[in-house]
């Protein structure tokens, strides 16, 4: 962890982590990595100005896709380089363009040129006639240079959520390591180079690409710690930065997942009370606690099925699903989906819940089997990322044990969260490097920074938000009173405080808070307006 006085300088059944993380289920083939040899690099580092080869997306003609080359490692900026995916939407009106607006919809893992492609189902036309929108797929993810493993590493045995004894614990540790090594082979030098800082560095470069002096900034869930760190090291190059879903990049093991555990029960909370008073809920009259508890214990005897195609339903994959739920909101379909398992009675539901949980989690880029040179299946993974940006040691099976018991008297109901849960467990044993620990923020010399975090969200707590506000100093936070996760795009009051930033740099007040949308009628966005990813 680096000094704090001193600056840094720029220099489902049987479900699986595997199932679990944001660009997992894809198939891509690794680009190559070139070296000296092969492509000149810069003579220095992020004050070079590099060149970007821009051509029509095949996806959408109207938008310009890009590519940049970039050193892999930004303290050897003459060694081994990769290229960066980029895309750019043009402003609707030039005339009133204030400068480019990167965006990322957070992951780890989620792409950005995905989101750039999608802009006009995410972003108001005020936002679209002023902005050249500009979407990058983060080193390691989707179409730059993305992280792969082979096939056979990840079939492996080993692979568990949670391990309940000491020998399952030692047979994760095992898999994590042996996976580790098989990807860094597979993926080449850049697997030890994909953490937030990195990802920072990368977004200037492109910025000093594109000639802009300045560069405007909306990062959703973990974008937001990609924009933390851009702030931490290139505050003077910020005209605005909006920072929707704060992850808070302090938090040590046990703060962290008990932090977590207590959001996804605080979100399940919100759906009960939302029950007792809606009708709109299949559950509507129930003790909706107690018909979670039965489901509960069905799946943990493995008799819990899903009437909609008989299949089983663990405890996990029902736990995941219930949170995946949380973060849209999506109550309606979740009461339905509840009452389908509680009853037993066919759902359409249950079919497209799972559809949409597992769009959340594929690579933007058309999934398609790739092989290697040497004729090895390659699957692309984003665990690199996370276990770079985030050291949370656990020291043996009895640690895990105490920590997840402590975890269920925080959330009895949800028993832990998923998302906190699987991301620290696949990083234990993990031989690779962190490269961006946590710290309290220090960031000197910004603009105004915009925060926006839900009252209820299950992913980014608000009592995260709040940690970061003070870690930042010079930031307003701004409070939608709702559930669900990220808010920029939940009513007209958190567009206008985000547009009216953006557009004339106006900051909200400071105690300024939007009241939520029922969501019944929250409006809904599909996994490719959102963006891959749950952070």
């Amino acid at each position: 962890m680096p000094s704090r006085t001193t600056k840094r300088q720029p220099t489902r059944s049987g479900l699986s982590l595997r199932g679990l993380t944001a660009a997992g289920a894809g198939l891509l083939l690794l680009a190559g990595i070139t070296t000296p040899a092969t492509a000149a690099a810069p003579s220095t580092a992020s004050e070079a100005v590099r060149s970007i080869t821009w051509a029509p997306c095949p996806e959408v003609p109207a938008i310009s896709c890009g590519k940049i080359t970039l050193p892999v490692d930004w303290s050897k900026p003459d060694g081994a380089t990769f290229v960066l995916a980029l895309a750019k939407r043009p402003a609707d009106d030039p005339a009133t363009s204030k400068g480019p607006l990167f965006i990322n919809p957070g992951g780890p893992g989620g792409s950005g040129v995905g989101m750039a492609l999608a802009a006009t189902a995410r972003f108001s036309p005020e936002i679209l006639r002023s902005f050249d929108i500009i979407g990058i797929d983060p080193r390691g993810v989707a179409r730059s240079h993305p992280v792969v493993c082979s096939a056979d590493a990840l079939s492996q045995p080993g692979e568990t959520i949670l391990p309940r004894s000491s020998a399952e614990y030692a047979a994760l540790v095992k898999f994590n390591r042996q996976l580790a090594a098989d990807c860094r082979q597979q993926t080449g030098p850049l697997y030890d180079h994909v953490d937030s800082i990195s990802v920072a560095r990368d977004v200037d470069a492109v910025r000093a690409a594109l000639g802009a002096d300045k560069l405007n900034w909306y990062g959703a869930s973990y974008g937001t710690l990609m924009g933390q760190m851009y702030a931490e090291l290139f505050p003077h190059r910020i005209r605005s930065m909006v920072n929707d879903g704060n992850m808070d990049h302090s938090l040590g093991t046990w703060r962290f997942l008990l932090s977590e555990s207590g959001f996804a029960e605080d979100a399940f909370q919100q759906f009960v009370d939302w029950c007792g008073k809606s009708t709109n809920c299949a559950l509507h009259g129930q003790d909706v606690s107690k018909v979670y508890a039965e489901l509960l214990a069905k799946a943990d005897a493995g008799t819990l099925v899903d009437p909609a195609d008989g299949s089983k339903v663990s405890t996990w994959y029902l736990l995941d699903l219930t949170q995946f739920f949380f973060s849209r909101p999506r109550w309606v379909q979740l009461g339905e989906y509840l009452s389908s398992l509680h009853t037993g009675t066919p759902s359409a539901v249950a079919r497209t819940a799972r559809a949409e949980l597992t769009a959340t989690r594929q690579p933007a880029v058309p999934a398609a089997a790739k092989r290697s040179a040497s004729n090895v299946e390659l699957v692309e993974d984003v665990r690199p990322q996370f276990c770079q940006d985030w050291s949370l040691p656990i020291h043996g099976y009895a640690e895990l044990d105490a920590l997840y018991r402590t975890s269920l008297k925080v959330a009895p109901r949800m028993r832990a969260s998923v998302l906190a849960l699987q991301s620290m467990t696949q990083c234990i044993g993990w031989p690779g490097k962190v490269n961006n620990p946590q710290h309290r923020l220090d960031v000197e010399g910004a603009p105004t920074i915009l925060m926006m975090n839900g009252l209820h969200d299950a992913a980014t707590g608000y009592s995260w938000a709040v940690s970061a506000r003070r870690q930042l100093g010079n930031a307003v936070l701004v409070t939608y009173e709702g559930s669900g996760h990220v808010v920029y795009h939940r009513t007209a009051c958190t567009r206008a405080a985000a547009d009216n930033y953006f557009l004339n740099l106006t900051v909200p007040t400071a105690d300024t808070r939007c009241a939520a949308n029922d969501p019944a009628l929250a409006p809904q966005r599909t996994a490719k307006e959102l963006g891959a990813g749950r952070w």
